[in-house]
């Protein structure tokens, strides 16, 4: 999976530089707005049954996703009349529960995603279909667990030499975000954005141990 969607965005990439390339002679402007809706979030994650006693004190035996909510604006530089490129930034509510032996811990993070995305813009009907790739960053300022252990906040080991504090999952990851939508006279947007993140937050070093979060959001957008 990881394979395909670097891939992928290598391709589009490529595509939205030939693109531009053949296009000079169109006029380039700047489109702004917001958007928000539900987004549906977890983890893939697998976790070595040998360090249950170093991790979470038992063993993970799934992710289960929960409903939260994302607010965000974004930035549309308009290249030509089919491409241009999207910088976008918001916060994100999410949830998800995590179960292992007969526990449950339910997380809420609090986070914020930045990115920049190749958006493709084909028209249908009375308005436009849209496609986008893109890299993007994730920041978690505040996590919670109403029950069991905070992963964010369990810290694992200290480090002898520097006396920095290493906790059972980074607060930080990156990864790619797909996106696809409809535009309604170039006002009005509604899109499906995937965030799958491609660096593992674990932060123990243990071959067969990982934790990759996901987030699928619907969101309405109108551009201001």
């Amino acid at each position: 999976m990881k394979k395909i969607l670097v891939i992928a965005a290598i391709v589009s990439i490529i595509s939205f530089q030939f693109s531009i390339s053949h296009a000079q002679e169109q006029r380039q402007y700047v489109s702004w707005g917001i958007v928000g809706g539900p987004n549906l979030s977890s983890y893939i994650m697998r976790v070595d049954p040998l360090l249950r006693d170093t991790l979470i004190a038992d063993t993970v035996l799934n992710s289960l996703p929960a409903t939260g909510m994302s607010l965000g604006f974004f930035l549309d530089y308009h290249i030509t009349d089919r491409w241009y490129l999207q910088f976008f930034g918001g916060g994100a509510l999410e949830q998800s529960t995590l179960r292992y032996n007969d526990h449950h811990s339910h997380m809420l993070t609090i986070g914020i995603d930045l990115g920049l995305s190749v958006f493709y813009r084909h028209p249908w009907r009375e308005g436009n279909l849209l496609f986008a790739l893109g890299p993007y960053c994730h920041f978690v300022p505040y996590s919670a667990a109403t029950e069991g252990i905070n992963l964010y906040s369990r810290r694992i080991r200290i480090d002898p030499v520097t006396g920095k504090s290493y906790f059972a999952m980074s607060d930080i990851h990156a990864g790619l975000c797909a996106t696809i939508g409809y535009e309604f006279a170039q006002r009005w947007v509604v899109q499906l954005d995937g965030k799958f993140a491609l660096t593992d937050i674990l932060n123990l070093e243990t071959p067969g141990t990982y934790v990759y979060p996901f987030k699928i959001s619907f969101g309405v957008g109108v551009r201001l």
